[in-house]
């Protein structure tokens, strides 16, 4: 009634049909609901506009599992997703990040009671490679708590009871979107004292190079710099101040099947990089 009152005003009277009401009974919402409780919302974060048929034929066929999936808009680059078993949906959020033309694709579980469009969703989930460590101080606990700087670690690569061998660490975390990546942190040891370490993210989609945020290009932060007041030096500076932290290698040093097509959007980000330099100049 409060909610009522606030919205209608404090001397707020309902009729008897108003205050009556309906009730809907499992059988009136069986068809519509069925899968309900094994349901995603999906956001595609881009500023551009997302078509809805491309989307949907898209992920039904990425997503498709032992049954079908229902996938229907819900608001602007939002999308309602329904399987019909846990294991389906479980496989699409094992997989994560998922993207939808170079743009990252957010996937939170919703249930009944709450509305879609409520869902808060600013944390994508990515596998985090760890650079720059000695062998011996590869451990399960070593990646937990400096992949914590990230965010929340979700689970660790490790090929025994702590021991993490391989070129790397290899962190799964849930990542505030909305932050710019992290490109590394300093990390005080025991004995080898403080040693920079670099964060490489896999399978990463379109990110800025100059404020390291998801969810839009270089060029838009590249035309921001235009029309602020800072020095070329300063513009200078800021010039793809976030390259490189697309992971290039796999444990076992093998080469990831993403890069060429990174390789591909670095040279043009760069090739933007230096145009916006010369006009500013």
């Amino acid at each position: 009634m409060e909610e009522l009152e606030n919205r209608f005003g404090a001397n707020l009277q309902l009729s008897d049909k108003e205050l009556q009401g309906v009730a809907i009974g499992e059988d009136e919402i069986a068809t519509v609901m069925r899968g309900s409780c094994f349901t995603l919302v999906a956001r595609v974060l881009t500023a551009r506009a997302v078509h809805q048929d491309s989307f949907v034929e898209a992920f039904k066929r990425l997503w498709k599992g032992t049954d079908e999936v229902s996938i229907r808009e819900i608001d602007d680059s939002w999308f309602l997703v329904r399987f019909t078993n846990q294991r389906d949906m479980h496989r699409v959020l094992d997989m994560e990040p998922w993207t939808f033309k170079e743009s990252l694709v957010l996937l939170a579980e919703v249930r009944t009671s709450l509305d879609a469009r409520s869902v808060n969703l600013t944390l994508g989930t990515f596998w985090v490679q760890l650079h720059g460590l000695l062998s011996l101080t590869m451990t399960a606990a070593v990646a937990r708590k400096i992949g914590s700087l990230i965010e929340r670690v979700i689970e660790v690569e490790q090929t025994g009871d702590e021991d993490c061998i391989g070129h790397f660490l290899r962190v799964r975390i849930r990542i505030d979107v909305l932050q710019a990546l992290m490109r590394g942190a300093f990390v005080d040891f025991p004995k080898e004292g403080s040693r920079w370490i670099d964060f490489r993210y896999e399978f990463i989609p379109e990110y800025c190079l100059l404020c390291g945020c998801l969810g839009h290009p270089s060029r838009v932060c590249a035309e921001l710099a235009e029309t602020t007041e800072h020095s070329d030096r300063q513009r200078e500076e800021r010039k793809l101040a976030f390259r490189g932290l697309e992971a290039e290698i796999d444990l076992k040093g093998r080469k990831l099947k993403s890069m060429e097509r990174r390789s591909q959007r670095s040279n043009m980000n760069s090739q933007l990089m230096r145009k916006g330099s010369d006009s500013v100049r």
